[in-house]
């Protein structure tokens, strides 16, 4: 999978030698913690997921081809895979 990573620094100029949690606020943002070696403190990194959204880069940027959004056939095949692993949609009957 190919990504842009964040950059990720206390305030001391460290970087994370362990990342402890990742996870989504009430806000709708995502939080990044971490326990700074150097000064010994808790960091704690909030981006809104909208900025994230914003930020993520193009298929083209990281040299891959863009996928093919909303073919009947590409949904059909997904739908078909959760299926099989026992996934409903909401209002769906048993095949």
């Amino acid at each position: 999978m190919k990504f842009r990573p964040f950059s990720l620094c206390c305030e001391c100029g460290l970087v994370p030698t362990r990342i402890r949690q990742v996870g989504l606020s009430v806000e709708h943002q995502l939080v990044i913690h971490w326990w700074c070696v150097g000064c010994r403190k808790a960091v704690f990194v909030v981006k809104d997921l909208a900025e994230c959204w914003e930020e993520s880069p193009s298929p083209e940027e990281l040299g891959l081809a863009a996928a093919p959004v909303n073919e009947p056939a590409t949904q059909a095949a997904d739908a078909s895979f959760l299926r099989s692993m026992g996934i409903r949609f909401p209002g769906t009957l048993e095949p």
